[in-house]
């Protein structure tokens, strides 16, 4: 990351806002463009360019300002408790800020900020937001009908393990089927959109990631050495046209990874909103990414 210094604070955030494509994340707990229009009149540019805004504010009775000027901009306010973060990026860069769009902190506070610079790091950003912010996401998680309104009714489960499928967390059916089929001494603990896996003696992460377009990633840890070799050996293990293989390379702390990538998009973007046919369907995926993995790096040893 690169450093951005108060002057420049405000003219990297419209970048990041002008630039958007397709998606645009915008995280500032409190709201309030009165007398600075710059920003309000981008983001309403950007939806005019079919862009797909995620707008987050802080959940607080004495924030109805920050609500009603995220509603004026055509936009839908997603309040989350205890929020305090800053953060604004797109499909391709973001910042992270002290600043708050607040028209008494544009121009008019000393602000500090730092520029992504790498897909890495917009990816670490991407997925603080999916881990910290999105479970708690009223917008996507399905309101309860009121008396003003008309139910949709989704069909019963029509056998057992339908009904189970949708009473537990997918987590507690991720480890039974784990537990049952490859290492029956596995755990794994996590939240709607993130499940951390230990089996088969090595630690492996099951990551819904992105909003508009969710896909489901795969990695699992790999020595140097084994990731030297991936190139010329994966193959002979990694065998699912499901998922696209690569390595992650760590560095300054972080291990190489194996990195299988799900092709096709999910229907939801957390664990339990998924229907019954893809909670199976990824059961079985999920395992054999796992397999893959223990195969490929005792292959190593041998």
């Amino acid at each position: 990351m690169k450093l951005i210094q108060s002057h420049d604070v405000q003219s990297k955030l419209l970048h990041v806002i002008l630039s958007a494509q397709k998606e645009l994340v915008i995280v500032s707990p409190y709201v309030n463009l009165t007398y600075t229009k710059s920003v309000s009149n981008a983001l309403i540019a950007a939806q005019k360019r079919n862009v797909q805004i995620a707008f987050y504010i802080r959940d607080d009775q004495s924030n109805s300002v920050s609500r009603e000027q995220v509603q004026n901009m055509g936009l839908t306010p997603r309040p989350i408790p205890n929020l305090h973060a800053k953060l604004y990026f797109n499909e391709t860069t973001g910042i992270i800020a002290s600043l708050n769009l607040l028209s008494s902190s544009i121009g008019n506070s000393i602000e500090i900020g730092a520029q992504l610079e790498t897909a890495e790091e917009l990816a670490e950003l991407r997925l603080f937001v999916e881990q910290f912010i999105t479970p708690f996401d009223p917008v996507a998680t399905p309101a309860v009908p009121t008396q003003a309104t008309t139910p949709v009714v989704a069909a019963a489960p029509t056998s057992r393990e339908e009904r189970e499928f949708a009473e537990q967390e997918f987590g507690a059916i991720l480890a039974d089927y784990l537990a049952s089929r490859i290492d029956r001494r596995c755990s794994i603990e996590g939240n709607a959109k993130q499940l951390s896996i230990r089996a088969l003696n090595n630690s492996f992460t099951v990551v819904i990631r992105g909003v508009s377009s969710p896909k489901l990633t795969i990695e699992g840890i790999l020595s140097s050495s084994e990731a030297d070799r991936f190139a010329a050996k994966a193959a002979k293990h990694f065998r699912s046209a499901a998922f696209d293989y690569s390595v992650k390379r760590g560095g300054q702390g972080y291990y190489d990874q194996v990195q299988a990538a799900r092709k096709a998009e999910l229907t939801a973007g957390t664990y339990n909103r998924l229907n019954y046919a893809e909670k199976k369907q990824l059961l079985l995926e999920i395992a054999d990414v796992l397999t893959a993995t223990r195969n490929f790096k005792d292959d190593y040893k041998s």
